[in-house]
């Protein structure tokens, strides 16, 4: 009977600061696919509804938990933003979604 031993091999830590802006980055490119989602002529008006709460949220000075507390203030703006994604991707056909990330990362 011969027993494997599996070495675990470290990968290499990133600064925090550079652990933190990639989350950061892929909020605000979601951020902005809902907003130029609002935009576009072939996205439904129901999903053009939802976008618009989303991102009025993000916005709004009321909200359930105050952006002012650290970290979960700012939390529940992220599951906004994530729901509204999720969302446009089951309502929006993915061509229309296509040219809402290229009209992204053509100003990026």
């Amino acid at each position: 009977m011969t027993v494997r031993v599996q070495t675990l091999q470290r990968q290499p830590q990133r600064p925090l600061t550079e652990s933190i802006q990639i989350p950061i980055r892929q909020f605000l490119q979601q951020f902005r696919i809902i907003r130029r989602a609002l935009r576009h002529r072939q996205v439904p008006l129901y999903a053009k509804m939802v976008a618009g709460c989303a991102v009025l949220y993000v916005f709004s000075p009321i909200q359930l938990i105050p952006n002012f507390i650290p970290i979960i203030g700012q939390m529940d703006d992220v599951l906004v933003v994530s729901l509204g994604m999720k969302f446009l991707r089951r309502s929006v056909p993915r061509s229309v979604l296509d040219d809402c990330e290229k009209d992204v990362h053509t100003i990026l």
